[in-house]
């Protein structure tokens, strides 16, 4: 796996996902976050992954996001939030919950070229 979130389980219970809710995960990277939000989903919930790594471009164009109609992937960081998501017809007033992975990832240490090692 590209990275494995700490305090996974405890950070998607503190999101309190509603099966039709609207979040963001402010910093897909490897989507193991969003992973666990599209899993707590139901059919009309929807989750905006932002991310402006193309690493992470490559991600989102893997199972289970591929095809997935809840998921939307915007190229972008996440200081475009309010932005973005009008652009994606989503005021950011109705978003109801948003996840930022702030720290490190293993895959930055663990990946020589991305210079963290």
């Amino acid at each position: 796996m590209y990275h494995e979130p700490v305090l996974f389980t405890e950070s998607l219970d503190a999101l309190h996902i509603r099966p039709g809710g609207v979040y963001v995960d402010a910093t897909f990277g490897g989507g193991g976050h969003s992973r666990g939000i599209l899993g707590r989903l139901g059919d009309n919930g929807r989750l905006y992954a932002f991310d402006q790594d193309d690493d992470a471009a490559a991600n989102a164009q893997q199972a289970p996001f591929a095809g997935d109609e809840r998921f939307v992937f915007v190229a972008s960081n996440f200081r475009h939030l309010k932005r973005s998501l009008r652009v994606e017809g989503q005021p950011p007033g109705t978003i109801d919950g948003i996840l930022a992975d702030l720290g490190v990832s293993s895959y930055q240490i663990d990946t020589p070229e991305r210079g963290f090692s």
